[in-house]
Parts: structure tokens; sequence; C-alpha cells
């Protein structure tokens, strides 16, 4: 059981305490006054004496727990705790994780959804779909049941089906948080059955009915949904019945083409070109945020302001032979890139237009004129940065 050592190792002895007394898993003579060490020590020394089922529950716990302790878990956690402040205090991820866990349960597993729904987006379960800015949700008795009748008949699933809504943030395209309402679908799926051992050394088949769980997140500010499921033909369905039961709307939402950002292309240094005809008199990569591969730390290089020169010669002169840019143990999750456009009628200084990129969907160019998008765009395609997948 590597995970649930891990788990041991790596929680306070409060933490350990508290969580064996809550789940009632006897631990008898630990005295939990000692040294960190030596209680984690006589813990795992009495894993061995625990039934199975106590072995089951300890695994299974540790499990969840060590799932939510990771980047998008933590920020699952903080958007279900209120205030999240409690937990921002706390020493580790993990004790936030396990802290939740056993006093909050309700915020764990909405923060476990919050997870599901996030680890997917813009990933080949997730669709987007638009529909027109403002529509309230409807979330009366009348307009769920609606909803989840039509859910139950539309993938000849079982026939039971729970709909669950809270309201969340999200960041948009611009790196903004943007209030959401979060509905998650739980399905019964169709019958499967399992083996299992009865008693000593009898082998019975068991029927069991696993449930499938999409989610579905709207927001009424930008009239984008955005649905996760294993098949596109069903989040096309969702995505519709949702539109139709919720919004209370009888056309289909537009799909939204994937869109995904690379920045890898900006760890060598490249000529980033255009067109003469865009009026365009310069291209600067001038920002770049590191996350170092070890999970360590970050680092963030920034060309000082009206500096000419480029952001890999600023780099080199800075760090030398410790370049983040070329040492191979970082990897970049934002950049800002200013084009500056040559000056109207030959006047003045020319207008800077900059673009700030955040991996994997995040790109500040929809606040920007019609005409800044589709210049950005253009480069951002061009530089092998942008990548637009229809669905």
């Amino acid at each position: 059981m590597p995970i649930v050592r891990n788990f041991i190792r790596h929680t306070s002895a409060a933490g350990l305490r508290e969580y064996f007394s809550r789940k009632q898993i006897p631990v008898n003579g630990v005295d939990w006054s000692q040294d960190h060490p030596t209680v984690v020590s006589n813990v795992i020394q009495l894993l061995d004496h625990l039934d199975p089922n106590q072995k089951a529950r300890l695994t299974i716990d540790a499990e969840r727990i060590y799932q939510m302790a990771d980047e998008v878990g933590q920020a699952a956690l903080l958007s279900a705790v209120s205030p999240p402040a409690q937990l921002s205090a706390m020493p580790s991820a993990l004790e936030r994780s396990r802290w939740v866990y056993l006093h909050e349960p309700d915020s764990f597993r909405h923060a476990e959804d919050i997870r599901y729904a996030d680890q997917y987006r813009h990933g080949r379960n997730w669709s987007g779909y638009q529909v027109e800015v403002g529509l309230p949700l409807n979330s009366d008795a009348v307009s769920l049941s609606a909803f989840k009748e039509k859910i139950r008949s539309l993938f000849g699933l079982g026939d039971k089906v729970k709909i669950e809504l809270f309201e969340r943030t999200l960041p948009d395209e611009d790196g903004n948080e943007v209030d959401v309402v979060q509905v998650m679908v739980y399905q019964e799926g169709l019958p499967d059955s399992y083996l299992e051992f009865e008693g000593e050394d009898d082998i019975v088949s068991r029927i069991r009915r696993p449930v499938s769980e999409h989610a579905i997140t709207y927001s009424e500010a930008t009239g984008v949904v955005e649905v996760v499921a294993a098949k596109r033909e069903r989040r096309d369905s969702i995505a519709k019945a949702f539109t139709e039961d919720l919004l209370k709307q009888a056309v289909d939402a537009e799909r939204v083409p994937l869109r995904r950002y690379d920045l890898q292309p900006l760890m060598t240094e490249q000529a980033l070109d255009w067109d003469v005809e865009d009026g365009i008199e310069s291209v600067q990569l001038v920002m770049m945020k590191l996350k170092d591969l070890a999970g360590e730390g970050r680092v963030q290089i920034e060309v000082p302001a009206k500096s000419q020169m480029g952001l890999h010669t600023y780099a080199q002169e800075h760090f030398g032979e410790h370049n983040p840019l070329t040492s191979g143990a970082f990897t970049p999750t934002q950049a800002r890139i200013n084009i500056r456009f040559q000056p109207e009628n030959g006047v003045g200084r020319g207008k800077v237009l900059p673009v700030k990129i955040t991996m994997p969907n995040g790109c500040d160019l929809r606040s920007r004129t019609e005409r800044e998008r589709l210049i950005g765009e253009k480069y951002l395609k061009r530089w092998g940065l942008l990548e637009e997948v229809q669905q």
C-alpha cells in the first residue's frame, strides 16, 4: 500500500490521530505525543494488523485525499470551501486536503466535481458552446425535472439520474475569474457483473450498476456552456437539453472551436516575423513565466520597460549557464508579446498591442478590438503558438 504509507509519512501526528479517530480505525498503542518519525513508524507497523475492510477504507481515503493535493485539486478545494483563508493558513497541500475531507465532506465532494470539470477542460472529453449572453439559468423544480427526464431518455442507460448545482468561479480565456454555475449529472449505467469471494473459498457473481458522471458549467456573463463527457455526441445532446430546459432556448448552441496554446516554441530564440501590409513596426517577446518540471518553483523573466533587448539575450546575460530557458528543467506557463504598430500618418509613436498567453487556453485577445484580434490570432498561428481544432 504505497499510497497509504506516503499519506502517513506526510501527514502530521495530530492529523493522523484525528483521521484514525474519526474513521474509527484502531491504532492501539501509538503514543501521539512522540516525535513525528516515531509516530509514523509505529502507525505503519500496525497496518498489517488491520482487517481487510479497514485496509480498504484507508486505501480509498488516502487515494482521494492525495488526488486533491495536486495543483488542480488545491484550486478546486479553495473554490469549494468558504472562506478559503482557513485553508491557506495550513502548512501543506496534503493537510488542506485531509482537513476538508474530514471536516467538510460535502465541500470535498464538490471540489472533486470541480477538479473533474477542470482537469478535462479543453481536452478530448470537452466541448464548448456559445449561447446568447445574459440568459438566466432556470433552476426551479419544473425545469430541473424536465432536464432530468431528457437526460434519462437520451443514452439508453439506467433509470436513476441525479442533478446537482452549485456556484463557483472559472478562469475565462483572458485569465479573469468569472462566476459560473456547475451542473453535475450522475446517471446509473448498464448492469455489470464481477466475481467476489464469499466466506472462505466460495466465489460468487455480483451485479452492480456503475454511475457515469457529466459536468456542465455555464456563465451568464459570457454565454459560454462547457460540457465534459466521454463522447462528443453525448456532449452535444447534453448541451442541447441544457439549453432547451434550463436556458429556455429552442435554437442549438453554437460549438466553440477547441483552442490550444503552446508556448514551447518560445523557449528557443526565433524570429517572430510579420507582414508589412499589417502596419506592424516591431514584435518583441517581453515576458515569460516558467514552471520547474520538478514542481519545486517558478521563475518569471521580464525585459525592462523601454529596453530593446530580446528576452533570450536578456536571460542569457543575467542567468548565464543557469539560464532557465536553456536548462531543460523548466516548462513555460505564460508569455507576453508586444506587437508595435506603425504610427498613424507617420506622426508620434505607434500603438502597442500586448498579447498575454496563458497555458493551456488563456489569451487576452478577446478583450481587444476586432482588428487587433484578427491580427493577433493570425500571428499566433504563424508562430506555432495557437491551434484551433473543430470538435
